[in-house]
């Protein structure tokens, strides 16, 4: 679902930015923008895989192109594109005169190093899947050629790009992080450690990064789309949303999330209401199962148990205040090939109970106790306590336990975690970023599959969905997919996300940006080069 949001009667469009009549947007200025739950993972292209390390490194990074607030793909690096009729090449003019913050002008052979820097296997990616349908990919990852032969440099500002096949969401992966590009010399400078030494083309400069305090980035003022209006983003670490919220209303933060329990607060303050931007976004939370751990591989009934006795309008109404609508699956409201039919599992105790006798454990009995991790986080700590109180009503024990953010990660990613709370936000808007990168066997481990699921049929489905050029088939294919993904269970599906914002009144620039890839509090998408202050 797309929203459009005003907030003036009679808005001018200059430089970018809509502005209210008679302001015009002033130079200078420190924004503070609060990170949560935790310091940023990497900043490091080729290694970010979520939405904090995101946020930051959108700013000091480009690529061949990018997306609008309409989720519309448009140029960045590349001033232009051509595809081929078989919808395999596809072959970029770049921008003359792109530097990055060392001075050097961006070429096309920079774009050549950073994507096969991406796929060796020395630099160990998580994201190599936003490339591996180049042609000769997997034979360069395998060791078994010197060179990508997909990517081809025809003249100093101009590269091709050839697919091993057709592949409809090529240019929206080429929005994602992983395929920014690099300078060559700053990455063999700082090697493993140009992930706290980053440098890209980006509006803003990295200027300091003290951990879990604060990263600091500088105005890029020889930025090729135009100098940003800001200084700096001074990008504050700070855990806890209550103190988030606390250092918003004392004006030391730009804009913040709502903790649990305030947005009814914010909704009849006269003046916090007048601060609130509130829509939904494109993303979905979940409980996921280690489904090469047991008790839950090869055991569909005791998972769908799980997901029975779930109450998930409970956790939306109540935890969630009735901001989020309960997931009947995986693809969120808005998403193409969103299917409203699916009914997922809705909260039936009796049939949970006939499940889990069906699984082996009647009652509970001879179920081992398991452990649900999640992040730092009081909506996550409420929601684990909830699951751990409906699990127990029908015999099974877990205990719950809290990780920082990076830790986290690391733990997941490693298959360590039978049981995890972990939520999905849209890299680019498309169901391939969903069921694809989730759920295809391919993908499992970092790359994105974290439940370890794998079903050939499935398998076969997106691949066929992934390749079709026609609107139509890609749709019912994905649907097919999404449908067998549900049966199989390998989440506790939870709710789709929304995103509610406070951004102070002296702020402009940013709340017309806001759109459904966003989450607060850290607003990945938005460009904070429009962004000004008005004091």
């Amino acid at each position: 679902m797309k929203r459009r949001l005003f907030f003036a009667a009679t808005c001018i469009l200059w430089a970018g930015v809509l502005v209210g009549e008679g302001s015009l947007p002033r130079h200078g200025g420190s924004y503070r923008h609060a990170l949560g739950p935790s310091d940023p993972p990497s900043l490091d292209p080729a290694h970010i895989t979520d939405t904090v390390s995101h946020t930051v490194a959108s700013e000091l990074f480009d690529g061949l192109v990018t997306f609008d607030q309409d989720l519309k793909i448009r140029p960045a690096i590349a001033r232009r594109w051509v595809i081929s009729g078989d919808g395999r090449t596809y072959t970029f003019d770049l921008r003359p005169g792109v530097r990055f913050h060392n001075g050097r002008t961006v070429t096309a052979e920079d774009f050549r190093y950073s994507f096969e820097r991406l796929l060796h296997p020395k630099t160990r990616s998580e994201r190599t899947w936003i490339l591996e349908k180049l042609q000769g990919a997997r034979e360069f990852m395998a060791g078994k050629a010197p060179r990508v032969t997909g990517i081809r440099v025809l003249g100093p500002l101009k590269v091709q790009l050839t697919l091993e096949r057709p592949f409809a969401p090529f240019l929206a992966q080429l929005t994602y992080p992983a395929a920014s590009v690099v300078p060559q010399e700053a990455v063999e400078r700082w090697g493993r450690q140009f992930s706290t030494h980053p440098m890209g083309t980006g509006p803003f400069r990295f200027g300091e990064w003290r951990h879990d305090d604060r990263v600091v980035l500088v105005g890029n003022r020889d930025y090729f789309q135009g100098a940003p209006y800001l200084d700096e983003i001074v990008f504050r670490v700070i855990p806890d949303d209550m103190a988030r919220f606390q250092e918003f209303k004392a004006g030391f933060l730009d804009h913040t999330d709502i903790p649990p329990g305030f947005f009814p607060v914010v909704q009849n303050d006269p003046s916090l209401s007048e601060m609130l931007v509130s829509h939904p976004s494109l993303g979905v939370s979940a409980i996921q199962f280690n489904l090469q751990r047991l008790p839950f591989r090869g055991n569909r009934a005791l998972r769908q148990a799980f997901n029975y006795v779930v109450d998930k309008e409970a956790i939306a109404k109540v935890i969630l205040e009735g901001r989020v609508a309960p997931a009947r699956s995986v693809l969120p409201p808005g998403m193409f090939a969103y299917n409203p039919k699916l009914q997922g599992y809705p909260h039936n105790k009796a049939k949970a109970r006939r499940l889990l006798a069906e699984a082996g454990y009647e009652k509970g009995r001879g179920l081992p106790a398991l452990t649900l991790y999640y992040n730092t986080g009081l909506v996550n700590r409420k929601i684990g306590e909830f699951v751990q109180g409906a699990l127990r009503d029908i015999g099974v024990t877990i205990e719950l336990r809290e990780l920082d953010w990076p830790a986290y990660l690391n733990l997941v990613d490693r298959g360590d975690a039978p049981l995890f709370r972990l939520g999905w936000l849209a890299d680019y808007p498309d169901p391939e970023n969903f069921l694809t990168v989730l759920f295809h066997s391919r993908n499992m481990g970092s790359k994105g599959n974290l439940s370890r699921y794998a079903n050939p049929q499935v398998d076969i489905l997106l691949d066929r969905a992934d390749g079709s050029l026609d609107s139509a088939e890609r749709r019912r294919l994905y649907r097919e997919a999404e449908k067998i993904i549900l049966e199989d269970a390998p989440w506790i599906f939870l709710h789709y996300y929304s995103t509610e914002v406070l951004v102070q009144p002296w702020v402009k620039g940013l709340r017309e940006q806001i759109s459904v890839m966003d989450s607060a509090p850290t607003l990945g998408w938005v460009q904070m080069r429009k962004v000004w202050l008005q004091k």
